[in-house]
């Protein structure tokens, strides 16, 4: 699986491994987060996203809704200390998948339609792939070497510790 990630208001996207989504432990309710030691600035960032169905490549945006048919959202810690844009490992954290209902082409997914069809110009997309559609950039927040920051994400409390 590969995230296919376009930043809050930019035409560009990135790829990023599954390493970058985090896996819950069913019993965890609280995680820690260790920053890398070069990591100065962070950046949370709410997103939705879709699961691709199916394999696809050069998919016209009229057709793109044939390739998925689940949502979801979700927040991910990125920075852009090393380049931008970027998933580090275990920083992108899911809300469960939701069927999207109805049959054709479903309304208010066409930033969707557009993504996929950007995206498989590029790249084959495989099924289980994710697209990405970051919401809103949030203000970064600066990161002091021996410090904790805490955040609750849905059921999950987060613990950033640089």
């Amino acid at each position: 699986m590969n995230l296919f990630v376009f930043p809050y208001q930019s035409d560009n996207f990135y790829t990023s491994p599954d390493t970058a989504v985090f896996r819950k432990d069913s019993s965890e309710n609280s995680v820690k987060y260790y920053v890398p030691d070069k990591i100065e600035t962070l950046r949370a960032i709410p997103f939705a996203y879709i699961k691709i169905d199916k394999a696809c490549k050069c998919i016209r945006e009229e057709y793109a809704h044939l390739y998925y048919s689940t949502c979801g959202w979700g927040i991910h810690i990125c920075t852009y200390d090393i380049n931008e844009g970027n998933c580090l490992d275990n920083s992108v954290f899911l809300a469960p998948i939701t069927p999207i209902k109805g049959n054709g082409p479903y309304q208010g997914f066409e930033f969707f339609d557009t993504a996929i069809q950007r995206a498989s110009e590029y790249m084959s997309l495989r099924s289980g792939d994710l697209i990405v559609l970051e919401l809103e950039d949030f203000e970064a927040f600066e990161i002091e070497q021996d410090s904790t920051i805490k955040f609750c994400y849905k059921d999950l409390n987060i613990e950033i510790i640089a």
